[in-house]
């Protein structure tokens, strides 16, 4: 079985058994805070994959779970929209349940991190992945996303939350305003969404909001797209002080895969590749989906655009999520 994290002192507080992992130098920094992170065996932690999905049934089309030992598959559900329209949160909340714990059980996860549910509106048909979504309205949509993440993190349905203890990691998706790829030459890397203020609170946020607040969702995943001119993994206002501060979310936040990249390359936000990195670490962002971060973190840092405690941050919450992650 594949350990996460080797705790050195069960009795440990949580907070400073994490702090131990955090401190390590800078190139083990650097790689940590990718999708795919190498064994460090100074910090005792094992190697991990954090892009796993469960959309409507476990998949391998991330980089966490194999189908190659005893399960040779997992049960998949009907598309998200359709189960969405039975309007029966219980069956919501069942609808994952435990299958990503019994692939870790026989050596099939090498990440119990699923980038599921996708919450966002589904406001034109013309959208491809408008099927993966609820719907059009944000209530259900709510309501879906509590229900969802309750099931996969293994908190009860009606009451009760362990903020100690994962059953696997859901992480709501794509923050936010995003429900377009690629429309009369606008693609979504390079898409800025003009929201209004209301529009936002009352159209694109309620489901997030629900998820972090009433589901205690322990991820987030920034979109590719920008809102009103700023990208949205760069965005401090949106990853920080809405989420973090306004919500009261405890977990890490992901990018979008290449979404950092986005910035500099699609988007022209950042006049460098180091600049991205540096807004998107500042910003709140925790996890690079993507090479960008492993590849330019070190620069940005000897040019003085990113500092030691940026990146601590972030370690700090890859770290706290897995710790909860650990063997039941």
């Amino acid at each position: 079985m594949p350990k996460l994290c080797i705790l050195q002192t069960h009795s440990l507080h949580k907070k400073e058994n994490t702090g131990s992992r955090v401190s390590s130098d800078l190139r083990r920094k650097n790689c940590t805070i990718g999708r795919c992170c190498a064994t460090n065996r100074k910090a005792w932690c094992a190697g991990y994959k954090w892009w796993s999905e469960c959309l409507h049934g476990v998949s391998s089309g991330g980089r966490g779970i194999h189908f190659d030992g005893p399960i040779k598959a997992a049960t998949s559900f009907p598309q998200v929209i359709l189960t969405a329209a039975t309007f029966n949160q219980l069956l919501w909340y069942h609808v994952i349940g435990i299958q990503g714990r019994a692939l870790y059980n026989t050596g099939q996860a090498e990440g119990l991190t699923f980038w599921s549910p996708n919450i966002n509106i589904f406001r034109d048909p013309r959208w491809g992945r408008g099927q993966e979504t609820p719907g059009e309205d944000p209530l259900t949509t709510s309501k879906y996303a509590a229900s969802y993440v309750k099931g996969l993190q293994g908190d009860p349905y009606q009451g009760g939350h362990s903020p100690h203890v994962l059953q696997a990691s859901a992480c709501c998706k794509h923050f936010t305003a995003y429900d377009l790829e690629n429309w009369e030459g606008i693609v979504r890397d390079s898409f800025n969404a003009e929201v209004s203020a209301q529009d936002l609170e009352d159209t694109f946020q309620p489901h997030f909001k629900s998820c972090v607040e009433e589901g205690h969702a322990s991820g987030i995943m920034c979109s590719y797209n920008q809102v009103n001119g700023v990208p949205n993994c760069a965005n401090y206002t949106l990853l920080t002080q809405t989420a973090r501060g306004r919500w009261k979310f405890h977990g890490y936040i992901t990018s979008d895969c290449d979404a950092v990249a986005d910035i500099y390359e699609a988007q022209n936000y950042s006049k460098k590749p180091e600049e991205a990195v540096a807004y998107v670490l500042k910003a709140g962002m925790d996890v690079n989906c993507g090479n960008y971060v492993q590849k330019f973190a070190r620069n940005a840092t000897q040019q003085g655009i990113l500092t030691e405690a940026d990146k601590d941050r972030a370690l700090q919450n890859l770290f706290s999520v897995r710790m909860r992650l650990v063997p039941m």
